[in-house]
């Protein structure tokens, strides 16, 4: 049990001291995701401030995306977050444990409160198609101050 313990904490250490600025996905707050198949989306502006968590300001609710679609996520978060990033994960309900979209943690590493950032994920083609389901936004460290997107609908 404790060589778990020891596996995480070495596991986060790694993901906090590997600083690769050159592939930051983070975009400036005054740019708008863009879907294939959601183009009203780039007109949108979001509000990304948040005291304590994650908040997700895109998807808003109600897209409709198709399994394998790139999907730009909008979210902020706060400064106390500052870090080992965010997991972004696919849930189709609240019962549901979800799927990781990225193999590893990414995302904005010293968030502000205030900066919406971006990141790109993509609807595996294995995820079962749903009437409704989410983006959840998930701080590597605090889990429990998660964010998550509105609902929207995954078609094949």
């Amino acid at each position: 049990m404790k060589f778990s313990y020891v596996a995480i904490l070495v596991a986060a250490l790694a993901f906090w001291a590997c600083d690769d600025d050159d592939s930051s996905s983070t975009k400036p707050s005054s740019e708008t995701p863009s879907s294939s198949s959601n183009k009203d989306s780039s007109t949108a502006s979001y509000d990304c401030s948040v005291e304590d968590g994650v908040v997700v300001a895109y998807p808003k609710g109600g897209e409709k995306f198709k399994l394998g679609e790139t999907i730009k996520v909008v979210y902020g978060a706060s400064e106390n977050l500052a870090g080992p990033q965010f997991i972004f994960r696919y849930r189709a309900s609240e019962n549901d444990a979800g799927t990781d979209l990225t193999d590893e943690a990414v995302g904005e590493k010293s968030p502000d409160g205030k900066t919406c950032y971006e990141q790109e994920v993509v609807l595996d083609a294995e995820l079962a198609t749903s009437e409704e389901g989410f983006i959840q936004v998930i701080p590597y460290v605090e889990t429990r101050k998660n964010g998550k997107s509105g609902k929207f609908t995954v078609t094949e």
